[in-house]
């Protein structure tokens, strides 16, 4: 539970706690609630969900994903990797980007936010609404990329991998519920 700070004027929540609590709860959220943001990401059109990660809830949505990430990792097809992958989701409204490292380590998955400085193999850069539409089974990675949608810096192979070590939820259009899509 956030601790709560003191002071002389209203009690205030330590926001590191805050993002840590969050982050347990984001971990522990159940699967359907990553198949409840593809479906809606499905039907939003595209202005709104550009619109929706140019907004505050950015954040939210972008961790959202990348938290659950690990609990949609194939561990028999990730159990010879050990690399990381630097994930570059650029359209921050202020200009910048945020970054994720996704690191590999044989069949298991961690997701680290960060502002850069560790190594990686590759690195893939694309804008927000494009990330949640891949993450959500809406976009295809490969037809990403080749419409500049997508771009991929080191290990090329390493991020065409990279797609089926991950099960993502269904978008409804393809009609593969029960194990999920791969990207």
């Amino acid at each position: 539970m956030p601790r709560i700070v003191a002071s002389m004027s209203t009690p205030r929540l330590d926001p590191q706690l805050a993002v840590a609590a969050a982050r347990r709860g984001l971990a522990r959220a159940p699967a359907h609630l990553a198949e409840g943001l593809a479906r809606a990401v499905r039907d939003m059109p595209d202005e709104r969900l550009d619109q929706l990660m140019r907004s505050p809830a950015r954040r939210l949505v972008l961790e959202g994903i990348f938290w659950q990430l690990p609990k949609h990792l194939d561990r028999r097809r990730a159990a010879r990797i050990n690399s990381a992958i630097r994930w570059c989701v650029t359209g921050r409204p202020d200009g910048g980007a945020d970054i994720y490292l996704l690191e590999l380590a044989l069949g298991e998955c961690r997701v680290i936010r960060s502002p850069g400085g560790q190594q990686a193999r590759a690195t893939i850069t694309l804008d927000g609404a494009e990330f949640v539409r891949l993450a959500a089974g809406r976009s295809n990675p490969l037809q990403a990329y080749f419409n500049g949608r997508l771009a991929v810096a080191g290990d090329i192979v390493l991020a065409v991998r990279l797609g089926s070590l991950f099960r993502l939820p269904d978008s409804g259009e393809r009609g593969t519920r029960s194990q999920g899509q791969r990207i």
